[in-house]
């Protein structure tokens, strides 16, 4: 067989295939058979669904921060009664210092745990003693007296494509001191 008979049986065949005659018998036969309209399917398929994996990856990231946030701030805020109510009202020290708390004393010690802050959030602390007038040294009866701390704390939302957005957390803590 020559090589014109081989062209010819080819074009025959490509005829057959691609009903398209003279100028198009040449893009037919570069797709090798394919419909010409399939072409580069496979990468727009690739492309849509990597973007919505990828934004199901990230929403599923950023909804564990949320949780890890939340988890944080409960443990701070039930740190931070439990560092209050050890103190107490009549607390001192081996030297006999005094070492009652205050409001002041529980939030900075709550802002001081040092728990990593991977939402990149701001934290706000609120101590009070609800049966005192601020201060654990006004209750008169310390077995019924209590501290109370309350944290919000904001996550913000960090998606791609997605508005500047966040969600609030709010906990609250709350122990009586048994002193």
């Amino acid at each position: 067989m020559s090589m014109g008979e081989n062209k010819q049986r080819m074009e025959q065949a490509l005829r057959r295939r691609c009903p398209a005659v003279g100028r198009f018998l040449a893009w037919c036969s570069r797709s090798d058979g394919m419909a010409s309209n399939e072409d580069g399917a496979t990468l727009v398929e690739f492309a849509l669904t990597a973007s919505a994996m990828l934004a199901f990856v990230f929403m599923i990231m950023q909804l564990c921060i949320a949780f890890y946030s939340s988890g944080m701030i409960n443990e701070v805020a039930r740190e931070a009664t439990r560092w209050a109510i050890t103190r107490g009202s009549t607390c001192q020290t081996a030297s006999l210092g005094s070492c009652t708390t205050t409001t002041a004393a529980v939030t900075a010690y709550a802002n001081g745990l040092g728990f990593p802050n991977i939402g990149g959030g701001t934290m706000n602390v609120v101590t009070s003693f609800p049966d005192t007038n601020g201060s654990i040294a006004n209750c008169e009866t310390p077995s019924i007296c209590h501290v109370k701390v309350v944290i919000t704390y904001t996550v913000p939302i960090t998606l791609p494509l997605v508005p500047k957005n966040s969600i609030a957390l709010s906990t609250m803590s709350e122990m009586y001191f048994v002193q």
